[in-house]
């Protein structure tokens, strides 16, 4: 009988330690999940894959826009919100409008956001609509590096 326990006990502590790593590296995944930016091009193709989930996107900022707001469908008030729009990956001289951002305006003037033309800008937004076959995106997060430029 004592063997029994000697032999077990063992075997008993590296599965318990390898449950635990397995469920350390799982729930790691999970709260790193928008860690890894979505490329602009498959969030425009397939925007509907994206719908009511956060992602991470990276890019260029262009300019400010109303694109966003006051579109019932996918309803921003421009009394709360402000536009943002990103250069095509492709071509940094032109917007890419088929993207719609909007951030909040009291945590934008809050956290006294300076953004200007070809800054490259880190975002944590959900897509909460696909409106006109577009992904329409609340930002969470910006985080702006500024341009040499």
């Amino acid at each position: 009988m004592i063997v029994k326990v000697i032999r077990t006990r063992p075997f008993k502590i590296i599965l318990a330690v390898l449950l635990c790593l397995a469920y350390t590296h799982s729930s790691s995944a999970r709260k790193n999940k928008c860690e890894e930016p979505t490329k602009l091009a498959d969030l425009i193709s397939q925007p509907k894959k994206f719908l009511n989930k956060k992602i991470l996107i990276e890019g260029n900022f262009y300019s400010f826009s109303t694109l966003s707001l006051d579109y019932k469908p996918a309803e921003r008030s421009s009394k709360d919100y402000i536009g943002l729009v990103l250069s095509r990956p492709d071509q940094k001289e032109i917007p890419l409008v088929e993207l719609k951002l909007s951030a909040s305006l009291e945590e934008f003037k809050k956290e006294s956001i300076s953004i200007d033309h070809g800054d490259k800008v880190s975002i944590k937004a959900k897509v909460y609509a696909v409106a006109l076959g577009e992904p329409w995106l609340e930002i969470e997060d910006l985080e702006v590096e500024k341009s040499d430029g």
